[in-house]
C-alpha cells in the first residue's frame, strides 16, 4: 500500500530547509508542483508513478509550502531548475526523472534545458508559452499583494480569489469569453489551495511570478529525446500546445488519468537513478500517522520537552538557550496536520513519541492545553495561564462553500486577544494583549490547519483539571 500524503522529511540544501514528500521504491522522479501550491497538490500523480515502481519526490518548491525562499528577490524558472538541481546533488543522485505541472512544466523544462546530462526523461504537463500580450497583463494584474486587515477581509478576498481561478482565466477576469468551462471546485479543493498560500502569504508572489517570466521558446530546442510536452484537454494551457514554440511538440490526452498513465509509462521506460532508501528527517513514525519533531536548540544538560497549545504549532514557542530543546507539532496540528483521522490519546500519544526519541526523562513543560498535557506526564502542576474550554457545540473551521470558516478563524483569533476566555465576550473577561496583526493572523491559519483537534485536544484538557 502507498501512504496517502507520501512520507514525509526536512533535507538541507545549501542552507535552505527543504520538505519533500517521498512515494513508492525505485527509480527517482520529482514531481514540481505547480502555483501557488504544495506539494501536497501533486499527490495523484506521485501515487500513479509509485504504482508503477517509480520512487516520486516531491519537493515543496522554495518559498513554498514548509520550504525555505531562495536568498532572490525575483527567481526565474533557471534558478527554481538550479535549486532543484542541488537538490538532487545533495540527494546523491545524478540522473532522474521529472514530472512538473504548469510552474512546475517551467522549472522542469528549464532544468532539462540546462542540466541535460543529468535528465532522464521528463514530462511537461502544461508548459505555457506565453505571448507576450499576456505575459504584460499577467505580470501587471495576476499577482496582488497579500494585504492582511484587522476586518479579516483578507481572508474574503483569499476564498474569491481561489474560487475564481476555477471560473476564469486569467481569475481576475470577468469578461464571459474568459470563462473555463468546467465546474467549480468544491469547498475542500479551495481550501487545500487557500492553506497552501496561507503558509507562504505574500512571499506567494516571487514564485507565481517565475511562471510569467518563462519564455518556452528560450529551452524547447534543448530538451533532450525523452521529452513528453503533454496537457488535457481540459487544461487552459491546451491552446499553448498550436503556439509557435510546441507546435508539433505535444501531446493532448483526453483526461488527468490518462496523462499520469502515460507519464508513468514514458518515465518506467527511461529510468533514472534508484532513489535512496530514507530521504530527510523532522518526522517520527507512530503506527501509520506522523508527528513532527522540530528541536529548536542544542547544548549540555537535561532535554527540556515543549508542547504548544491547542490549535497552534511549534512556531508559537519561545525556546530556552544552551541546552537541547525539543519540540512537537501535537496530533492534528501544525506540520502534524495530515493523517489522525480516529480518537488520539493524547498522553499516550506524546509518552510514545519520547520513548521513541530517547526523552522519557526528559523535562517537559506546555502552553495553555499543552501545560496540562506537559502536568499529565510529568506530574507537575498546570500551569495553563488562561481559562480552558470551548463554547457548546465548538465553532466548525470545516471548508464551507463561501469561505465564511476563514473568516470564522481570523474572528477567534482576534477574540483572543480580547477576552479570556475568547467566547465571553464582555467586560468582564476583558483582556489587552498586544494589537499584532501579523500574529493574529497566524494564530487563525494555525486554528484552520489543526480543524477540530484544536477543539478536541482543548476538551480534552478541561475534562483532564477536573
Amino acid at each position: 500500500m502507498i501512504r496517502t500524503g507520501g512520507e514525509r522529511g526536512f533535507v538541507t540544501v545549501d542552507g535552505r530547509s527543504v520538505l519533500i514528500r517521498r512515494y513508492g521504491r525505485g527509480p527517482a522522479v520529482f514531481v514540481i508542483h505547480g502555483s501557488p501550491q504544495s506539494s501536497r497538490a501533486v499527490e495523484a500523480v506521485c501515487q500513479t508513478l509509485a504504482a508503477r515502481g517509480l520512487t516520486a519526490i516531491a519537493p515543496d518548491t522554495p518559498g513554498a509550502g514548509a520550504s525555505d525562499p531562495l536568498p532572490l528577490a525575483e527567481p526565474n524558472s533557471a534558478d527554481f531548475a538550479r535549486a532543484l538541481h542541488r537538490l538532487t546533488e545533495t540527494l546523491g543522485l545524478s540522473r532522474v526523472g521529472l514530472y512538473g505541472f504548469h510552474t512546475g512544466a517551467a522549472t522542469v523544462a528549464a532544468f532539462a534545458a540546462l542540466f541535460p546530462q543529468n535528465t532522464a526523461a521528463l514530462i511537461c504537463d502544461g508548459l505555457p508559452a506565453w505571448t507576450e500580450a499576456e505575459r504584460a497583463r499577467f505580470l501587471a494584474d495576476y499577482l496582488p499583494p497579500f494585504e492582511l486587515r484587522w476586518d479579516g477581509s483578507h481572508m474574503a478576498w483569499l476564498w474569491a480569489r481561489m474560487e475564481a481561478q476555477t471560473v476564469f482565466f486569467p481569475w481576475h477576469s470577468t469578461d464571459p469569453a474568459e470563462r473555463m468551462s468546467m465546474a467549480v471546485s468544491s469547498p475542500e479543493h479551495i481550501h487545500a489551495n487557500a492553506m497552501d498560500l496561507l503558509a507562504t502569504g505574500d512571499a506567494y508572489r516571487p514564485v507565481y511570478r517565475a511562471a510569467f517570466t518563462f519564455r518556452a521558446e528560450a529551452v524547447v530546442d534543448r530538451l533532450p529525446s525523452t521529452a513528453l510536452v503533454a496537457s488535457t484537454a481540459s487544461d487552459v494551457l491546451a491552446a499553448h500546445l498550436d503556439r509557435p514554440a510546441l507546435a508539433g511538440r505535444g501531446l493532448i490526452l483526453p483526461d488527468i488519468a490518462s496523462l499520469h498513465d502515460a507519464a508513468a509509462d514514458h518515465l518506467a521506460a527511461h529510468p533514472g537513478d534508484p532513489a535512496p532508501d530514507h530521504i530527510g528527517g523532522g518526522f517520527l513514525a507512530l503506527g501509520d500517522d506522523r508527528l513532527a519533531v522540530h528541536r529548536l536548540s542544542e547544548g549540555p544538560g537535561r532535554p527540556l520537552v515543549m508542547l504548544h497549545d491547542a490549535g497552534g504549532s511549534v512556531t508559537d514557542l519561545t525556546a530556552p538557550t544552551g541546552r537541547p530543546v525539543i519540540a512537537l507539532d501535537l496530533p492534528g496540528h501544525g506540520l502534524s496536520a495530515e493523517g489522525w483521522r480516529g480518537p488520539i490519546d493524547w498522553p499516550e500519544t506524546v509518552r510514545a513519541a519520547l520513548n521513541a526519541l530517547s526523552l522519557s526523562d526528559a523535562e517537559i513543560t506546555g502552553v495553555g492545553a499543552g501545560s496540562v498535557l506537559a502536568s499529565v506526564l510529568s506530574g507537575a502542576e498546570p500551569l495553563p495561564c488562561r481559562v480552558l474550554g470551548v463554547p457548546e457545540p465548538p465553532p466548525s473551521l470545516s471548508p464551507e462553500w463561501d469561505g465564511a470558516h476563514l473568516i470564522r478563524a481570523f474572528r477567534i483569533a482576534s477574540c483572543e486577544r480580547l477576552f479570556d476566555p475568547w467566547y465571553g465576550r464582555d467586560p468582564a473577561r476583558r483582556i489587552d494583549r498586544p494589537a499584532d496583526l501579523h500574529t493574529t493572523h497566524v494564530r487563525a491559519v494555525s486554528l484552520l490547519r489543526a480543524h477540530r483537534r484544536w477543539s478536541d485536544l482543548e476538551t480534552w484538557a478541561v475534562q483532564a483539571t477536573h
